[in-house]
């Protein structure tokens, strides 16, 4: 008899164990929305960009990325674009890679994202036409160093791993941090081929802003 009380308070707790889990798992539906309108508003704002950067009907080579990454990137690229739209629109799908999260938190990774879209989207408006998906510059391109590129060579890798990140935390979960971190290493990795070809293209002038402001995060300011 001595034994029972202590039994039922722990299947007390067990229960309360459970539904404070199942709280921390549930995405609330504010948080899913906004997440969705930021997406949306990121979805039209680089949408237009990227027409605007085609009209010229330019060919560009993307296969002097190197197959490996040119495929890498691009198939990594649709495995995180497609999870986070099907996360977004059925998240029970995703169970098995979410985690307990406070709302709090969640809130925080939206804050993030927001500050990702909006970070990428000044670059698009910064690099107007210049805009490519790879690496080779187009016939008509103007060096950029204004904007985000004033503290950054490479806004958009940073912007992507911003982003990745603040998903991970808005809607509580590994997966997209892990794979966000797979896109950015190759885009690391094609560096390297971009701005061989953008120091053929400017020359010092580019050799001078690569010892000024940093790859992906900015330079710390150098000592007196």
């Amino acid at each position: 008899m001595t034994n029972k009380p202590a039994d039922v308070d722990f299947t007390i707790v067990l229960d309360m164990l459970r539904v404070v889990g199942h709280i921390y798992l549930q995405m609330p539906a504010a948080v899913r929305l906004t997440l969705i309108a930021l997406s949306l508003a990121f979805i039209a704002v680089g949408g237009y960009y990227r027409v605007q950067s085609q009209r010229s009907g330019e060919r560009l080579d993307r296969t002097k990325e190197g197959w490996p990454i040119l495929i890498g990137i691009r198939l990594l690229g649709l495995l995180t674009v497609g999870s986070t739209a099907a996360w977004l629109w059925r998240p029970e799908w995703f169970q098995w890679a979410s985690r307990p999260i406070s709302p709090g938190l969640r809130w925080i990774g939206v804050a993030g994202f927001a500050c990702a879209v909006a970070w990428l989207m000044w670059m698009f408006r910064a690099l107007g036409r210049n805009l490519t998906d790879t690496v080779v510059t187009r016939r008509d391109a103007h060096f950029v160093d204004h904007g985000p590129y004033r503290f950054v060579r490479n806004p958009m890798y940073t912007g992507v791993l911003m982003a990745a990140m603040s998903l991970g935390l808005a809607l509580g979960t590994w997966l997209l941090p892990v794979v966000g971190s797979a896109v950015f290493t190759l885009f690391a990795l094609r560096t390297r081929t971009e701005e061989k070809y953008l120091i053929e293209r400017f020359g010092s002038q580019y050799r001078d802003y690569m010892q000024r402001v940093g790859r992906f995060f900015p330079k710390p300011p150098a000592s007196t």
